[in-house]
């Protein structure tokens, strides 16, 4: 996708890889709705964005992503500002076990309706252009097992499935969205800033499992294998893992319908 004039919407924009993500399609002449429940840091960083790239290149929703009316709206108030969409970026996350039901419903059930908003706004069906859309999933949905936190584990493997599933080339022709999963391993944002509070008592594993994984990845580098998922239109269905170890690559599957 040539990024220039293109039309994005980022969930989690406020701040971290969201704003990070809002900030490198800005530079590269698109435009984009940025998302966010905080209203004080996503007014900051509209502000911010509006400075450096100019008012009319970007916007602020405050939104709920797991209240359906705020995130539809959210959708709808985006498209008629920028005159449709062309890349949508489910990006919102939270690492919460010990509010499991909150986890699951920003992780997975918010990505979900945030993904089917996005093929409705953008299929040729209903007029759309066509375009793409990247859930933003995490190397947890890829490993076997994270003991200290099972829900962000099964909430960011339901991800990548529901993202290879619509990636089909069924859907593809149906739609003409390309549907595509970023699976980055832990990152140095807030996130990872986990107390007894939001993963109970195995909170203290988590630290310990960042340091498997061969530490935190900056947020460059994520930025980068984005805009390569990004900027890439032949991938429809896939998996983009980025880590320490392996740097940005795609996991390979054999088991394809």
């Amino acid at each position: 996708m040539v990024l220039v004039g293109k039309v994005a919407l980022i969930t989690g924009a406020a701040q971290g890889l969201g704003k990070a993500f809002s900030e490198a399609l800005l530079k590269r002449g698109a435009r984009v709705a940025m998302l966010d429940m905080k209203r004080d840091e996503g007014q900051k960083t509209g502000q911010e964005m509006a400075d450096k790239f100019g008012p009319e290149k970007s916007t602020f929703i405050q939104c709920d992503v797991t209240a359906k009316e705020q995130l539809d709206g959210a959708f709808d108030a985006a498209s008629s500002q920028f005159g449709g969409l062309d890349l949508v970026v489910n990006n919102a996350g939270i690492l919460n076990e010990v509010q499991w039901e909150r986890c699951l419903a920003v992780n997975l059930e918010a990505v979900t309706r945030g993904t089917y908003n996005g093929l409705s706004h953008m299929s040729t069906q209903n007029g759309g252009r066509g375009g793409h859309i990247i859930n933003v999933a995490s190397i947890a949905g890829l490993l076997s097992s994270i003991p200290a936190a099972p829900m962000y584990a099964a909430s960011k493997h339901g991800v990548v499935a529901l993202s290879r599933c619509l990636g089909h080339a069924m859907h593809y022709k149906r739609h003409g969205v390309r549907v595509n999963a970023l699976c980055p391993s832990f990152t140095d944002t807030d996130i990872i800033n986990v107390t007894e509070d939001s993963m109970g008592k195995d909170y203290w594993m988590v630290p310990k499992t960042f340091e498997k994984l061969g530490g935190l990845l900056p947020v460059s580098t994520v930025v980068e294998g984005f805009l390569q998922l990004v900027e890439d239109d032949t991938q429809n269905g896939a998996v983009m893992r980025v880590t320490l170890a392996k740097g940005i690559d795609y996991k390979q599957y054999r088991e394809d319908l």
